[in-house]
């Protein structure tokens, strides 16, 4: 029976207990290659029995050594990219923590089921001893919604809040972020101490429901929180995907393209994220820490 090592790591955290986890598993050269021989059934019914908020998969590539093949999988849904998963694998792969997937240095390429190229790398910085992770992932457009729709969707998210919540702009992600909405709040609200009944959202009509504000902290420019109940995710506890919509966003509107920003996603277990949007490349840059929680081996 085969046997399959694999770590957990809290994405965006310097902590045990903060972050977003996700499992990354190692698998043998060609598994997920055409013809795939560890199955999507597989994957599902392991990322359903290890219940993480979500499990990558990794194979090193038939045809190119520089690159792994990966698949993200929640056990509810399978997006081609998960932001935090990324991360946590690049800290693997550098760390070499997954020793049967090959050596590697400081940079890292994925390659998604769609045959898109993700790069990543790890980061120590000047005066700094702690190392970060950055990942690249391609910046979303996003529209406007109309008055009469953010007005519907401030009813909506008072309603899930239980009082009155200001709404200054909504809008909805394009491309493969569709169905993807950023609620931008007033700078009164505290996002991190709302209270809010999830599945209220539902009535949103999006799968992803982004709630943004700027912050009176000089040294952090804008917090979020992310909820998706229809796709089984009451809450996130830190979304690399929604800040492809919101850092084009805080950065067109606050100035600061190609500038740095550091940013946090205030939900209970919470995360720390230093961002920066390359208009010219269309990517949104993430940076932060991981930390290593477990490791192990499963056999099917």
């Amino acid at each position: 029976m085969p046997t399959f090592p694999y770590v957990i790591i809290n994405a965006f955290t310097r902590t045990s207990f903060g972050g977003n986890p996700a499992m990354i598993i190692a698998l043998p050269p060609n598994s997920l290659s055409q013809p795939q021989t560890f199955s999507e059934e597989t994957i599902l019914k392991t990322s359903l029995a290890f219940a993480q908020p979500m499990s990558i998969f990794l194979s090193p590539s038939p045809d190119d050594s520089t690159v792994l093949d990966v698949r993200f999988h929640n056990g509810t849904v399978a997006p081609l990219i998960c932001g935090h998963a990324m991360l946590a694998a690049t800290k693997a792969l550098c760390t070499n923590a997954l020793p049967s997937l090959g050596q590697f240095g400081p940079e890292v390429k994925l390659r998604t089921k769609a045959g898109t190229i993700l790069s990543a790398c790890s980061v120590t910085e000047s005066g700094s001893e702690e190392e970060k992770y950055e990942i690249s992932l391609p910046a979303t457009p996003f529209v406007t919604l109309p008055d009469v729709e953010r007005d519907r969707i401030a009813s909506v998210v008072s309603e899930a809040a239980g009082r009155n919540v200001q709404v200054e702009y909504a809008a909805k992600g394009e491309c493969n972020l569709s169905d993807y909405l950023m609620i931008v709040v007033g700078p009164d609200e505290n996002i991190g101490d709302m209270k809010l009944d999830t599945d209220v959202l539902r009535k949103t009509s999006y799968m992803v429901n982004v709630i943004t504000n700027i912050t009176p902290d000089a040294d952090q420019v804008f917090v979020s929180r992310m909820f998706a109940p229809a796709a089984g995710i009451p809450e996130d506890h830190v979304c690399g995907s929604a800040h492809t919509l919101l850092v084009p966003y805080w950065a067109t509107r606050l100035g600061k393209k190609n500038q740095e920003m550091y940013a946090r996603q205030v939900s209970p277990r919470g995360g720390e994220l230093w961002v920066v949007w390359d208009q010219d490349k269309g990517l949104v840059r993430l940076k932060g820490h991981a930390k290593a929680f477990g490791t192990g081996d499963f056999t099917i």
